[in-house]
């Protein structure tokens, strides 16, 4: 012990100082190190958790729409499609506007950045929805041309002839349009039943994740 502390007090002052000096730094940089990995790893933490929070958000906020305007759609048409029978029309106006998938629209990058199932099946949702969509405006326009076609008939300067075809050919375009509505109908709750199942089942194993980060 005496000979350390003979050491020690044979070493120059300005030596000293420099080994204290750079002691310290070494110490000082060590915890600066340690607390800059710690930020880190409490960033990465916070970054994910604020990703898994948003596609938890979105997930539920996809669901949220569809289910209000599936309600929406089965209040007015669901009766009337379903009783659709072989060689029949749909001669009812549905209006339908441009803007039905606000969330969805305003959400799509996110939406792009989700698993692979639930963002497939949502897009499957959508993809059906909108071909409905199309479908009922064709419907739609041609009930309305039907109905002119009804009022020349009934007008005796008419070409009845005329009218007649244009009649019979009208109801066998009307007749494959509501065959197609009630189709692609069935087709869409298969995917919406699909599809809420998947986002479902992606909700809790977000909400899994989610726990473990907080624990």
């Amino acid at each position: 012990m005496d000979e350390f502390s003979n050491l020690l007090n044979s070493i120059p002052g300005w030596l000293s100082s420099t080994l204290t000096a750079l002691v310290g730094t070494l110490i000082g940089g060590w915890f600066t190190l340690k607390g800059v990995t710690q930020q880190a790893k409490l960033s990465k933490v916070e970054t994910e958790r604020e990703s898994l929070e948003l596609q938890l958000s979105v997930l539920k906020g996809v669901k949220g729409e569809v289910f209000t305007l599936i309600n929406l759609y089965n209040k007015r048409m669901k009766t009337h499609i379903d009783n659709i029978k072989p060689g029949q029309m749909l001669i009812l106006t549905f209006p339908v506007g441009d803007d039905n998938f606000t969330f969805y629209e305003q959400n799509a990058n996110i939406i792009a950045k989700l698993n692979d199932s639930a963002r497939d099946s949502i897009i499957n949702i959508y993809t059906y929805s909108r071909s409905l969509i199309q479908s009922f405006k064709g419907n739609n326009k041609l009930i309305e041309d039907y109905e002119k076609i009804l009022i020349g008939m009934a007008d005796n300067n008419k070409d009845k002839t005329m009218y007649k075809r244009l009649h019979d050919a009208k109801i066998d375009v009307m007749v494959d349009y509501a065959q197609g509505i009630k189709n692609i109908d069935a087709e869409l709750r298969d995917a919406v039943n699909k599809g809420f199942n998947i986002i479902d089942q992606e909700v809790k194993s977000l909400q899994m994740k989610l726990n473990k980060l907080a624990s």
